[in-house]
């Protein structure tokens, strides 16, 4: 009952905020077997909180505050607890007679401070803070709490008037200018951040951050000719100081004056001032603006092959490089950087993917299963590399490694992921090549309800099902998309004709399989023989013969093109 009562009572003194509570109390007369006590129930309350039993913690807690009611350890470790619960109210009471105890602790004060900015309660945050700064205003790091705190809160007001007031006491700091520079901008006070700056670079004539600073204030409000006069006196006194450097760069390449950006840009990389991640920074800018221009492109090759003859076991530096290589189509040349890169540094997702693009060009599966093996020890749950391995499994003939590689990404890629599509159509592609139709049938479907117009598919699953003489009408209407999309393709005018043989409309077949032969058919073997087969069919035996003979001639003929020239028929 004591204890409630004595919560009820103080809530009532903290929540009325124009009261002054911080009031020294006392420390009570106790004897030795009273201090005693306190200080055995307090070991008690370490000792039990180690296995999080609060309840029983609050226990001793309560044993020490039933002979010393204020006593500020017992209250500031209660108070602990209520922060830890959310409730802040009885939190403030506790901390706040801990302080009234022993008002010259710090950890009182600063967790005061916490627990009225976690309450949200800006005002009260505001108080606290302001007068711990009264009271401490030598100790630099509480200025430094107050300023994250009006910064986080978005006051910028007084974020700025407590920078005055830090620059009144210590003087100069560089820091503070910068923080000063950006709560002007915020504030939208151009004006005075201008004769601020002046002020400081008529004072500081050689401190080149002020020189940084306003330069970059002329430029970003427009004044470039001043900017330039202050970025060049900065350059007289720091010949390699990167902001200036970078500030000449950006101008010139602006006003398409390529070659001078490109001496700026160089000389801030051969900056001994610059660490390499910082040159890196500047490459990565350098190399989405390269992209819009052939002579950037050239100039950001120049620089990235002279960044890596200083760096040259860098693994960023590397990947860089690697990617110039790959503009160049120096594949071999990419392949062994990023391999090199990845040595050092395997946790590059988007690094292992630009590694399989390049085994794709060099048109290694082999390679592309064994980087995609190696990726996966490190990003196990990626969906794109079990859909590269699966493909490069399928594309070597490893159909069963490709179907586990599938369907585990399948099973990890979301719904509306276009994988998803993908992963679908090479397991219908895997599964036909094992004669498991059903199975890639299945799949085709599934396919198809994502991307119903996808026509190389159409196409596959149309020539499928005319091979297994199935669904005829369903492979005809899939097919007929397919030559209404691409009317001069003739794979695809093949399998349009195929299927109109199979339907046994033999004398629309005819046409559309000299439509395939005269825009390009002619070169395969395959659809030369179906030639010859519809030719056969409807009465031109003479002409099919001839046919499959030419046919016979070309790559890859099956071995029952060999039988029909043997016996001089038609053979299914």
């Amino acid at each position: 009952m004591y204890r409630v009562i004595f919560i009820l009572i103080l809530g009532f003194i903290v929540g009325c905020k124009s009261i002054e509570v911080q009031q020294t109390i006392q420390q009570p007369n106790l004897t030795a077997k009273e201090v005693s006590t306190i200080e055995s129930s307090l070991i008690d309350f370490k000792r039990t909180m180690l296995y999080d039993e609060t309840e029983k913690g609050l226990t001793y807690l309560d044993k020490a505050l039933a002979i010393d009611s204020t006593h500020p350890v017992a209250l500031y470790e209660r108070s602990k607890i209520y922060f830890e619960e959310k409730n802040y109210t009885d939190a403030l009471v506790d901390i706040q007679m801990s302080i009234n105890r022993d008002p010259n602790n710090l950890v009182y004060r600063k967790f005061q401070i916490a627990i009225a900015q976690k309450s949200g309660d800006i005002d009260l945050s505001n108080k606290f803070i302001l007068k711990i700064l009264d009271d401490y205003s030598d100790k630099e790091e509480l200025w430094y709490v107050s300023m994250d705190h009006f910064l986080t809160t978005e006051q910028y007001e007084k974020a700025l008037e407590i920078l005055n007031r830090y620059e009144e006491k210590f003087g100069f700091n560089e820091q503070v200018l910068v923080n000063k520079y950006k709560l002007n901008v915020q504030l939208e006070r151009f004006k005075n951040l201008e004769k601020e700056l002046i002020i400081y670079s008529e004072k500081y004539t050689e401190n080149t951050k002020v020189l940084a600073l306003l330069g970059e204030f002329y430029f970003s409000t427009s004044r470039i000719n001043k900017g330039i006069e202050v970025y060049r006196k900065l350059l007289t006194i720091d010949p390699s100081n990167t902001d200036a450097l970078l500030a000449m760069a950006d101008y010139y390449r602006s006003n398409l004056e390529f070659k001078k950006s490109f001496n700026y840009i160089e000389k801030a990389l051969n900056s001994p001032d610059l660490e390499v991640e910082g040159k890196i920074t500047i490459l990565l800018r350098f190399m989405e603006l390269s992209k819009q221009d052939p002579q950037l492109n050239f100039y950001f090759t120049t620089l990235v092959e002279n960044l890596k003859v200083q760096y040259s076991t860098n693994s960023d530096v590397r990947l860089l490089y690697a990617n110039v290589l790959v503009t160049k189509e120096l594949y071999e040349e990419a392949k062994k950087e990023f391999e090199l890169a990845l040595e050092e540094n395997p946790d590059n997702f988007q690094a292992w993917i630009k590694l399989i693009m390049i085994d794709n060009e060099l048109k290694s599966n082999e390679l592309i299963i064994e980087h995609a093996t190696k990726a996966l020890e490190y990003f196990p749950n990626q969906a794109e590399l079990y859909y590269y391995r699966g493909l490069a499994n399928m594309l070597s003939e490893n159909y069963n490694s490709a179907i586990e590689d599938l369907k585990f990404g399948n099973k990890i890629t979301g719904k509306t992921d276009p994988l998803k599509f993908q992963f679908y159509y090479f397991l219908a592609e895997s599964h036909y090549n094992l004669k498991n139709y059903e199975e890639s049938f299945k799949y085709y479907d599934l396919a198809l309800e994502i991307q119903p117009n996808e026509i190389s598919l159409l196409n596959n699953y149309a020539y499928y099902l005319s091979e297994l003489n199935q669904n005829l009408d369903k492979a005809h209407n899939m097919s007929l998309k397919t030559i209404k999309e691409e009317p001069k393709n003739f794979t695809y005018l093949d399998t349009y004709a195929w299927i109109l043989f199979k339907m046994e409309k033999y004398s629309e077949a005819v046409d559309f399989i000299e439509r395939a032969i005269i825009n390009g058919g002619s070169n395969s073997s395959v659809i030369m023989e179906h030639y010859g087969d519809i030719l056969y069919k409807v009465g031109r035996e003479e002409e099919a013969i001839t046919t499959w003979i030419e046919a016979d001639k070309l790559p890859n003929p099956t071995e029952n093109l060999k039988i029909k020239i043997e016996r001089k028929e038609y053979v299914e």
